[in-house]
């Protein structure tokens, strides 16, 4: 039995929050980029708390697997930038 929620492919949002620091997109993207390719600027959403210290990015992806999920998802809880993944 697939216990699996997702239909894959399907559209999924990538949702890491971390401290305000220059490389943090670069970073997080580039981890993304791993699994998914090249990632348009359009894809990626930055939302900064109300007092500037930290800042929410969204990736939206195409995702594939599960384990293409997971391994996402593993990497960036692995980076020191990353302090709350969703």
């Amino acid at each position: 039995m697939n216990k699996d929620v997702f239909k894959f492919p399907c559209d999924y949002p990538i949702k890491v929050f971390g401290l305000n620091q220059p490389n943090l997109i670069d970073t997080v993207s580039t981890i993304v980029e791993r699994y998914v390719g090249k990632l348009h600027s359009n894809q990626i959403t930055l939302k900064k708390s109300s007092k500037g210290k930290y800042v929410s990015v969204t990736i939206r992806i195409i995702a594939t697997s599960r384990k293409q999920l997971d391994s996402i998802n593993e990497d960036l809880q692995n980076c020191p930038l990353v302090s709350y993944l969703l």
